[in-house]
């Protein structure tokens, strides 16, 4: 009787430490990183590592059979960083939970490919003492991205922006675009490109469509700040 009464204490403890707190998931392989970050969450009043898994399997366990708010993932478990991005893919098939990357991989090809996996944030090793606050981010849905990976999506995002305009545009688009945007007039073009008036408005009215423009002006100015061109230098195809 003793026993069951000790226990239930016992248990009634747990639920008392656990209300209110962020439930965390660590998946990492290494033992002094496990120590360090369960060091590091636990002694925030607001969350703790509710487990750690080591590696694909128990992590996806841990994510079926316990209720956790937000998962510290690194991409490299027993070697394989495939092992991480696998483990993103297949947790987002089981739950909808925010999955922060803390890893000490800083290749632009993988923390794009992290990114479009599922995970909302990436940060590096080196600094790990920003993960506190980046799991309060994530629980509250108002996670932004570290500094250590920001500007490497911006400009993934502009290369990917540019490479779509050059998809859609056609080479004469582009030419009148560049041309627009260096002050050329309409007519100007015109006999510059060999076309006739009807065949430049056509042009036009197909570029400002496809940029959602009110003018040519404004799409040639949208086209400059994508980099499609500037002031010095022509367009690349």
């Amino acid at each position: 009787m003793e026993e069951r009464a000790s226990y239930a204490v016992e248990i009634d403890e747990v639920v008392r430490w656990k209300e209110g707190k962020i439930q965390v998931l660590l998946v990492d392989s290494d033992p002094i990183w496990q120590q360090r970050m369960a060091e590091l969450i636990n002694a925030e009043p607001d969350m703790n590592i509710f487990h750690i898994a080591t590696n694909k399997e128990s992590a996806i366990r841990a994510c079926e059979q316990l209720d956790l708010d937000v998962m510290i993932l690194d991409l490299v478990l027993h070697s394989s960083q495939q092992d991480g991005l696998y483990t993103i893919s297949e947790v987002l098939k089981i739950k909808s939970m925010p999955i922060i990357i803390l890893t000490c991989l800083y290749e632009s090809e993988i923390i794009v490919e992290t990114m479009l996996a599922g995970a909302i944030n990436y940060i590096t090793k080196i600094n790990y003492a920003d993960v506190a606050n980046a799991v309060r981010e994530a629980y509250r849905g108002q996670s932004s991205l570290h500094a250590d990976v920001a500007s490497i999506i911006r400009n993934e995002i502009g290369l990917d922006k540019r490479k779509e305009l050059h998809r859609i545009l056609t080479p004469t688009e582009k030419e009148i675009l560049q041309l627009i945007g260096w002050g050329y007039k309409q007519p100007v073009i015109r006999e510059l490109l060999g076309v006739t008036e009807n065949t430049m408005k056509s042009h036009v009215r197909n570029i400002i469509r496809k940029f959602n423009a009110s003018s040519i002006h404004e799409a040639a100015e949208k086209a400059k700040r994508r980099g499609l061109y500037n002031r010095q230098d022509r367009i690349t195809c």
